[in-house]
């Protein structure tokens, strides 16, 4: 539908310069043959494209867009001389090369002429750069939207009958706590890491303490896969655990951890979270051992997910790194706070 669309905006835009051709054509028609007519409007067409895409396309993003407004407005003026006197010297040299039955003289007012068309026409391309990035932002935002209703969606489907779900855990609970302490332990951690999901995880901002406490808990329950002891390390001893974030940020790097980092024939793993603050960003670092795993396995979805949610949230205010070295997988992500 994308791709249809813009298919017949590039046909708009051709069929309009096409009609622009056409009436040149005929405007000048009662003045000069027709050959002559001819080449002067297409000389003029190329000189209008060349002005208005020129400004569209390049110096308003180049220039303008990227905060240099003093050397767009020098760089247009420039722009539009060099056009106007180059489309004034083509059309005197095809003049005089080829129509001219006497040779002609310089004329201002040609100049003039040419300079107040290629000016309307540069100011035609900053209203059409304007009304790009008009449908462009729309058509962001609709996307946005989408994927909002589609988050929430996915949301009311995950939290069916939550507090059923949460008394028959209770129930469990006490149940476990006669028969077997550890066992409800466990299970208190489920629970806490469940009730996370449902009352936290729909906010726009959670404390870190509360990201953090669903981290480990999450941490401890995959323990229980493990055939060897894992070695975990969480450093996060020196920043203010009040600082507030979006929910669900920090759970994807440990989760890849878990599903792509982790050989449990091995009994040497283990995982690093170390997390620090520096001015107004949040830099979280993920370190663990490399497994050995299929090419196939080496990516995770989870992280493919999470660089989703930090484009729409952040924009281009973050950075989502991944390395290898030295048989070490380090993911660092940092946010503004």
């Amino acid at each position: 539908m994308n791709k249809a669309r813009q298919l017949s905006v590039v046909q708009a835009q051709w069929i309009i310069w096409i009609i622009l051709l056409g009436l040149n054509i005929v405007s000048l028609l009662p003045y000069d043959p027709i050959i002559q007519a001819g080449s002067y409007s297409l000389l003029f067409i190329v000189s209008y494209v060349i002005t208005f895409y020129g400004n569209a396309f390049f110096l308003l993003p180049r220039l303008y867009e990227r905060g240099h407004k003093l050397l767009y407005i020098l760089c247009s003026l420039v722009f539009v001389i060099a056009i106007t006197l180059g489309r004034f010297f083509a059309s005197y040299f095809i003049y005089s090369r080829f129509f001219a039955k006497e040779p002609s003289f310089f004329q201002w007012a040609a100049v003039i002429n040419s300079a107040l068309s290629i000016t309307l026409v540069f100011i035609s391309g900053i209203l059409f750069r304007i009304a790009m990035n008009y449908f462009r932002l729309r058509r962001k935002q609709e996307e946005l939207q989408k994927k909002n209703a589609e988050t929430e969606l996915n949301l009311l489907k995950a939290q069916v009958q939550p507090h059923f779900l949460f008394n028959t855990l209770n129930n469990i609970y006490a149940t476990a706590h006669r028969e077997s302490p550890a066992t409800a332990a466990l299970l208190e951690q489920l629970s806490a890491i469940m009730r996370y999901f449902v009352d936290e995880a729909p906010k726009n901002k959670v404390h870190l303490s509360e990201e953090l406490k669903f981290v480990k808990g999450y941490i401890e329950l995959e323990k229980l896969r493990m055939r060897f002891p894992l070695e975990v390390t969480i450093a996060d001893q020196h920043i203010d655990q009040s600082i507030e974030l979006p929910p669900m940020m920090l759970i994807p790097l440990v989760e890849n951890v878990f599903k792509h980092g982790i050989d449990k024939r091995r009994n040497d793993n283990f995982i690093e979270l170390k997390l620090t603050m520096q001015s107004g960003f949040l830099f979280v670092q993920v370190r663990n051992r490399i497994a050995h795993r299929d090419e196939s396995s080496k990516s995770g979805k989870g992280l493919t997910n999470l660089q989703s949610r930090l484009d729409l949230i952040y924009g281009a205010d973050y950075s989502l790194v991944s390395a290898e070295e030295q048989g070490i997988y380090r993911t660092q992500l940092n946010i503004p706070i």
